[in-house]
């Protein structure tokens, strides 16, 4: 978890993607408790979070993205953050929770996934468990995952792995351990963006999306 002086320190930039006020206030108000000193970015449209991102010569750390928006599907956004940004983590906060839509998010590279109004998980627990290195995801999409995750467990026993570098393997064993991003990053020895790169290319050789299921491929082919 990133420490609240560093955050306040570095000057913390959220981007956020949503047109709704109501849940722009919240958003806000869920970065101020756990953010001290972060700042959020409105956009209110996906062309504009779109050219916020392009234009801007700092890395926004944390993204939170609506998917329904008056220019069109925050998925696309979230494509181009994770092409260009691939270190920033996304949480999708919406009113969506329909299984397609959520897994279109998180094949594009969501982090997280909130449904809006879910009191189970609110915008400020699931901004904090983001930092933490965590996947939050609201308890009514609990479900839809687990299935999900049989289903590859059955067709991925055959999926091809690329010859993983030292410093991936070494990952993979700190996450094998039950360690956070920051903590991987302290015992490695490295910054966490390097560790969020390191993750990336783990996910993308072992064809997954998330740090159980390439501990789980990984365990299948003796690489851990």
């Amino acid at each position: 978890m990133l420490a609240p002086s560093a955050i306040a320190t570095s000057g913390f930039r959220v981007l956020v993607l949503e047109d709704d006020r109501f849940f722009q206030e919240a958003i806000k108000k869920g970065i101020t408790l756990t953010i001290p000193g972060g700042q959020a970015e409105i956009c209110v449209t996906a062309r504009e979070a779109i050219e916020r991102v392009q234009q801007s010569t700092v890395l926004y750390p944390l993204a939170i993205i609506d998917l329904h928006l008056p220019d069109g599907d925050g998925i696309e956004v979230i494509r181009h953050i994770t092409k260009v940004h691939p270190e920033t983590s996304i949480l999708v906060l919406s009113v969506q929770s329909d299984e397609k839509k959520v897994l279109q998010a998180v094949r594009a590279g969501a982090t997280g996934y909130a449904v809006k109004g879910d009191t189970s998980l609110s915008i400020t627990k699931a901004i904090e468990q983001v930092l933490s290195g965590l996947h939050p995801i609201s308890p009514s999409l609990a479900g839809y995952f687990l299935r999900l995750a049989g289903r590859e467990n059955t067709s991925s026993q055959n999926a091809p792995i690329e010859r993983l570098t030292t410093r991936e393997l070494d990952l993979l064993r700190e996450f094998a351990a039950g360690k956070t991003y920051q903590e991987a990053a302290d015992s490695m020895k490295i910054s966490i963006t390097t560790v969020r790169t390191h993750s990336t290319n783990l996910y993308r050789k072992l064809g997954v999306k998330s740090g159980l299921r390439a501990l789980s491929i990984a365990k299948e082919h003796g690489l851990i």
